[in-house]
């Protein structure tokens, strides 16, 4: 689930990492939030309801439903960053890469500083397999949001499997595991693995001064990650 913006279109969206990764029963239900009430007044009660209406549909993995749904809201309310991009996220499930493309760039004219979409271009760049313009939008989305546990992580994927950089991968895989807080045995063994592939000279430390990152990545799940 996820948040941030700017202007009278800052309505944050909650997505559980499930819609990412996979549903569960214990995942909670999805609650429209206006960060920006105090500035801009209350959202209006239609769209709040539609948008928790596509919320559930994301998180049931009915993408189908919710692709039309949002659509609907997108087009009554254009001015909202959150909606556009659970377009692109409900459209991306689906693989519709070049719709997602469209809905995301239209989030980001609303909030260019609405970090969770920017990070959320990247994933869609690189299923289009515009490799190099996906590392150029994920370090994008890391100065937008240097806690950014995720895009850490999806740079170093980027670098491993597509780019087949072994330095940058390793260096961005440490850089997640340093800011993540807790185990990931899969991460650590693919950082193993490098380690042995990698020369020494070449091998950066991980950055260990994320001071926020292990609560901004427990406060807020992200919009955009590997599956």
């Amino acid at each position: 689930m996820s948040t941030l913006f700017v202007k009278c279109m800052r309505l944050s969206f909650l997505l559980a990492a499930v819609l990412l990764s996979g549903c569960s029963i214990f995942t909670p239900k999805p609650v429209v939030v206006d960060t920006q009430a105090d500035v801009l007044g209350a959202i209006p009660a239609e769209l709040e309801q539609s948008f928790g209406d596509a919320l559930e549909l994301l998180q049931d993995e009915e993408y189908e439903e919710a692709e039309k749904l949002l659509l609907v809201v997108t087009q009554k309310f254009p001015n909202f960053a959150g909606p556009w991009s659970n377009l692109a996220i409900a459209q991306s499930k689906q693989e519709k890469y070049d719709a997602a493309l469209v809905s995301i760039d239209n989030a980001l004219q609303q909030d260019e500083k609405f970090c969770q979409a920017v990070s959320l271009k990247g994933v869609v760049l690189r299923e289009l397999g515009q490799f190099k313009q996906a590392k150029d939008q994920y370090l994008v989305a890391l100065s937008c949001n240097p806690n950014d546990i995720m895009t850490l992580y999806n740079i170093g994927v980027l670098s491993d499997l597509y780019l087949h950089d072994n330095v940058t991968a390793l260096s961005y895989y440490q850089k997640y595991l340093a800011a993540l807080g807790e185990q990931d045995e899969t991460v650590q063994s693919w950082v193993v693995d490098l380690k042995r592939r990698v020369p020494a000279e070449s091998q950066q430390e991980p950055v260990q001064n994320i001071e926020t990152a292990v609560e901004a990545n427990s406060s807020a799940p992200q919009l955009a990650g590997e599956e």
